[in-house]
Parts: structure tokens; sequence; C-alpha cells
């Protein structure tokens, strides 16, 4: 709603400073000054997680979603919990037992059939429509941004542990609105903005970027960030509800049964199931 009046650059710098502000007066009010010298100890790890949790992926995802439809590019961002997991194993050497092994498998199965459902493949539709680089530079796009999720909830986790949820959300934001703002001046829309655009970027800096990541941040250091990570599960759901409900968009059943496989996939690659299971036997055995 967003992205079309400002353009993906400009929506997220507003977005992020945005966030940034709101948490900034926050930080102050509850620990003081002496709480930014806590983020300038820390200003690297910080700017890493900027550029990777918010910077980059907010952009590419807004880039996107000018091709593709808001629905499709959430069911893709449900795949970050898959990356989370590749990261943890490759990066940081967590053991990856069977389940977690075989979700992987059954994650990026559904990424193929999704994108495969929504590309021109055939002989007579690349006739009518031959260029379909937009649309496969738009889903690379939604998959890169998940993988930067992984990295960052796994970069988080080890490396930013003793900071609180509120530093790091603070801080990685002051550091993507510091990355974006340059950007976003030589791109800004030549024509003025309507309030309804600066109404959802709004919306998006306090609701879905300030509070939600004190809440994410929270998650990460009293969890696994593979669990963290996790909450990306809800993320087709509303994403799809809002597309129809706002956009006008339609749910297609190839979309529907994708997003599925890759739920599956999810949920044993997370290690969720194995959960579940033992907490069953634990309450059979009480």
């Amino acid at each position: 709603m967003g992205v079309s009046t400002f353009g993906p650059t400009p929506l997220m710098a507003v977005r992020v400073t945005i966030a940034a502000l709101f948490l900034l007066a926050i930080l102050l009010y509850k620990h003081g000054v002496n709480s930014l010298h806590t983020l300038r100890a820390n200003l690297w790890p910080l700017c890493v997680v900027g550029m990777l949790n918010a910077a980059l992926p907010f952009v590419l995802f807004a880039y996107a979603e000018l091709t593709i439809s808001a629905g499709l590019t959430a069911v893709i961002m449900a795949t970050a919990p898959l990356w989370g997991a590749m990261v943890a194993r490759v990066w940081f050497k967590e053991r990856l037992d069977l389940p977690r092994t075989i979700g992987l498998m059954i994650g990026f199965t559904g990424v193929v059939l999704l994108v495969w459902h929504h590309l021109p493949i055939s002989v007579d539709i690349l006739e009518e429509t031959p260029d379909t680089s937009p649309i496969l530079l738009a889903v690379l796009a939604s998959l890169v941004a998940s993988a930067m999720y992984g990295i960052s909830a796994n970069y988080t986790r080890h490396y930013l542990s003793t900071l609180k949820p509120l530093e790091i959300a603070t801080g990685s934001m002051m550091c993507s609105a510091m990355a974006l703002i340059p950007i976003a001046i030589f791109q800004w829309p030549s024509v003025s903005v309507p309030w309804q655009s600066w109404a959802v970027v709004t919306t998006l800096g306090i609701a879905c970027t300030a509070i939600a990541f004190i809440v994410y941040f929270h998650l990460i250091a009293t969890t696994e960030p593979t669990y963290a990570i996790s909450v990306m599960f809800l993320v087709p759901i509303f994403g799809v509800l809002w597309g129809m409900l706002f956009l006008g968009e339609k749910i297609s059943v190839d979309m529907i049964a994708s997003g599925s496989v890759i739920l599956v996939g999810v949920l044993f690659s997370t290690g969720l199931v194995s959960r579940l299971c033992v907490s069953r036997k634990n309450w059979f055995r009480t």
C-alpha cells in the first residue's frame, strides 16, 4: 500500500527512521543517557543486525512487492526458519537431527512448488509473456531477504546476548536509518506523497517494526534463534489475509498447497514436532 507511492528505499527509510525515533525515546525514558554508551560500545554488531534484519530485507521485500503479490511474498517469507536452521548448522555447528533435516527438504520442496506455480513455464505461456525476469527477480529478492532473517537471528543470539532486547532493537534501527536515509534522499518521489501512505508507513514503523522487534529480540534472548524465528509461521496466514482484505488479492489453491508444504517443513526443521512428541510422552507419563 505504501511502496507504490514512496518507492522501495524511501518507504523503508521512513519506516526504520520512525521506528528508531520511537525506540530511542523509550530507551532514554527507561534507562537514561547512559544507555547510549552501551549502544556505542556495540556499534558494529548492532549495525550488522540492522542491515541483515531490517535495512536490506525490508528494501528487498518492498522491491518484490512491486511485481508479485503481498500474499505470495508472505508465503516466501515463511522460509526464514528454514534458513535459520541451516545457518545454525553450517555456521555454529548446531546439530540437525533427522526430523530437522527432513523438514529442510520438505520446506524447500514447498518453495520450488510455490515458485513453479507462479512462473510461466510452458512453451505456450512463454510465447505470450516472454519476459519472466521481473517475477524471477522478485522471488529471488524475497528468498534472499528471508535468508538474511535466518542469519540475523543466529548472529544476534551469539554476538548480542549481553544486551537488552530494547537496546538491540533501538541500535539496529538507528543503524538501518543511517544506511537508508542517504539513498532515500536521492530516490525520493517527485510528486507529493498522499496522507494515506504516510499513515501506512507510520503504522509500519511503530507497530510492525518498533514494538514487534522488541518482542522478537526478547524471544531470541530467552529461546533458541530457530524457535524465535518460528514466528514467521504466522506471516503467510496474515499476509494472505491482509492482501485479500486490503488489496483485493486472490488466494489460489496452488498458494495454499505450497504454503502448507513449507509450513510442514518449517515445523520439522525447527524441532517443534520433536518437542511436541516429547511433551506428549511426558504428559502421558504424568
